[in-house]
């Protein structure tokens, strides 16, 4: 059994693969950094990771080894409305050069989610060395407040999700203020709006972070509006058939 290699989770609803372009820039990324064999276009990627699913809505597994050999794994996706996420500090993120990679050993993350979810906890919320708020264990985190969206830096040892990375372009095009930084907790506690991001349902408010139950956004959440745009978008290629 390979020990060594990366991999990509992407959602595919009813034959369409959400924001593919994305996970295939990282996973080009890594292959080249980690120096794995990887020789396939994009539309290539694209084909193998819809043709693994016609029906529903699906996550797609996609895992390249070191030798090259490549894997795909379906399973369902079961979206969720909102999250609770328990401060794990036994745990804690560190930035390297591996890092920024999405690495198929997530012990760490499994173990972490585990003890969350033991608590009746949806999500881990994880710490760098510094204590500084870093992701959860399987989400990237972002906090809005008074007109500007925040999120921690990737030297908090976060992974460089593809919705994080889609945020940032989008926030470009919104000139929307978008800050990476270190954060503590109670910046979280404080905000205006909390959410996560991943493949799985793209943004998903948290309702809760420990014991302390978080407000309500005032008016159209920012997260539903970013989540409207992923759609729209993924729309607009299913009539043009990109």
């Amino acid at each position: 059994m390979e020990r060594f290699g990366v991999f990509e989770t992407v959602r595919v609803e009813n034959g369409r693969a959400v924001l593919i372009d994305y996970h295939y820039r990282r996973l080009k990324r890594s292959s080249l950094s980690l120096e794995l064999p990887f020789s396939l276009s994009l539309k290539e990627f694209k084909e193998k990771v819809e043709r693994a699913t016609r029906n529903g809505t699906k996550l797609v597994r996609f895992t390249l080894f070191k030798s090259g050999k490549t894997e795909i794994e379906t399973r369902e996706c079961l979206k969720r409305n909102c999250v609770s996420l328990l401060p794990v500090y036994s745990f804690k993120r560190q930035f390297s050069s591996l890092s920024i990679h999405k690495k198929i050993d997530i012990m760490d993350s499994l173990l972490a989610l585990s003890e969350a979810q033991k608590k009746g906890y949806d999500e881990a919320l994880l710490f760098d060395e510094k204590g500084f708020v870093s992701e959860t264990a399987f989400a990237n985190v972002f906090f809005y407040r008074n007109g500007t969206l925040f999120t921690p830096s990737l030297k908090t040892g976060c992974l460089p999700g593809t919705r994080r990375e889609f945020i940032k372009d989008l926030c470009k095009e919104m000139g929307l203020p978008l800050i990476e930084g270190f954060f503590e907790l109670k910046e979280l506690l404080t905000a205006d709006e909390v959410f996560i991001t991943s493949a799985r349902e793209d943004t998903c408010p948290v309702v809760k972070i420990g014991e302390y139950h978080l407000k309500e956004p005032s008016g159209k959440p920012l997260y539903t509006r970013i989540r409207e745009v992923i759609s729209n978008l993924n729309r607009v290629k299913e009539k043009t058939g990109t």
